[in-house]
């Protein structure tokens, strides 16, 4: 199936509207998250210019093109998939995710098993969140790297995904990492810089970036080694690659990190594991903490204290 575009008209006598919002009530047969994604992508025009924010707000009388790539088809088949539940309520689980586990399916690996996969194994309800054809992340309400390991909170029910959503859009859920650096950082400080897509290098993010978004990263040093330290890192904002771009930025790249530093032969992955997570669920407080993988344990063993 081709590329289609469709074409519709903001009223300028309605209300300045996010774009994103603006598609998903003309298009309701897909998901809000499908038009922040189409956007980003670079696949929807404003008076014939292409617009990469969903934030952006429609003022006046536009015309807006959107550009719908073919539907595709992702393998959505429950497996039995090597990940932890750590807890279950009502509304939402929290599962430990090994490193090499993609969370979901891309246009690049369609068919691979993935975390989703696993999810709809052993939580049946979670294909209640499969809204459309082009939904292929049922539960999913953030994200982290395939080689990253740790806690992440995936949406059982659909309030579930609607408040957790939105908790992350207004910054409720707090999430601290570990990581192994090379090099001696402060022993804390704050990294405050805008990440976007590499201008050259589309598969990396990088300061500055293509589309930037602010980006905020405040990070404790929790150990020295003789030339690495562990680190405590917190994010404000979640954006791609986050920690491992502010660290690269500030001289101090991530352990293993063949993309923003260099391979180890300590660790065959960036050693950056979710280690923390809290938030306030229906007036209830919630914290888990993950202790930190065998790989990064043993790694911490064969670098010596300085």
């Amino acid at each position: 199936m081709s590329k289609t575009t469709k074409t519709c008209t903001f009223n300028p006598q309605e209300n300045p509207t996010r774009l994103d919002k603006f598609l998903f009530e003309i298009f309701p047969d897909y998901s809000r998250t499908y038009f922040h994604d189409l956007i980003e992508q670079g696949n929807i025009t404003v008076n014939n210019t292409i617009v990469t924010q969903p934030s952006f707000k429609l003022k006046y009388e536009a015309i807006i093109a959107v550009t719908f790539p073919p539907v595709k088809q992702y393998n959505l088949t429950p497996a039995k998939v090597d990940f932890t539940i750590v807890d279950v309520q009502q509304d939402f689980i929290v599962i430990n995710k090994p490193a090499g586990l993609v969370v979901h399916a891309s246009e690049s690996n369609k068919d691979e098993i993935s975390l989703v996969n696993g999810l709809l194994y052993y939580f049946n309800e979670l294909k209640d969140l499969l809204h459309d054809a082009q939904d292929y992340r049922p539960g999913i309400v953030h994200r982290i790297d395939r080689d990253t390991s740790g806690l992440m909170l995936v949406a059982k029910t659909h309030k579930g995904q609607l408040a957790l959503s939105k908790m992350f859009h207004d910054r409720l859920i707090h999430k601290t990492y570990l990581a192994l650096v090379d090099g001696h950082p402060e022993l804390q400080g704050s990294i405050n810089l805008p990440i976007g897509r590499h201008i050259t290098e589309r598969h990396k993010m990088a300061p500055s970036g293509i589309g930037s978004r602010h980006a905020l990263t405040h990070y404790k040093t929790l150990a020295y080694y003789e030339k690495q330290s562990l680190i405590g890192a917190t994010i404000v904002t979640g954006r791609t690659h986050q920690i491992r771009v502010h660290c690269a930025a500030m001289g101090h790249p991530l352990m293993g990190d063949s993309t923003y530093g260099k391979p180890s032969h300590l660790i065959d992955r960036q050693a950056l594991h979710a280690w923390r997570l809290s938030f306030t669920y229906d007036n209830t407080p919630y914290t888990y903490i993950q202790p930190l993988p065998h790989d990064m344990l043993d790694v911490i063993k064969k670098i010596h204290s300085k």
